[in-house]
């Protein structure tokens, strides 16, 4: 496996956001609430693109219908609502001298 570098940590600052495309698949780097996340582009509800998704409090909301999704766990909020409702499609990432990435 090697390390393949997103971003410097330092530029990691709150509502940052970033599009990759990392061993074929499109990935969403995401900065708020002190959370990074590496997440798929796709809503997990019907696949509408995160990339202008709104980040505030550790959260990322869907701008088509508008869930909230939870950056810690993945998992959307909203209770019953959205209890049928998948989590992020997230990904593991790793900080190598001030740089985050993903191992592939």
């Amino acid at each position: 496996m090697s390390f393949y570098r997103l971003e410097s940590t330092i530029n990691l600052i709150e509502g940052y956001s970033r599009q990759f495309i990392v061993d074929g698949e499109n990935m969403l780097l995401v900065h708020s609430g002190g959370l990074t996340r590496l997440i798929s582009t796709a809503c997990p509800h019907d696949g509408y693109p995160l990339k202008k998704a709104k980040l505030a409090n550790g959260c990322i909301q869907c701008p088509k219908h508008r869930i909230c999704f939870s950056l810690d766990n993945g998992r959307p909020l909203g209770g019953e609502a959205v209890a049928d409702v998948a989590g992020l499609n997230r990904y593991d990432l790793a900080e190598v001298d001030g740089e985050i990435g993903i191992y592939i």
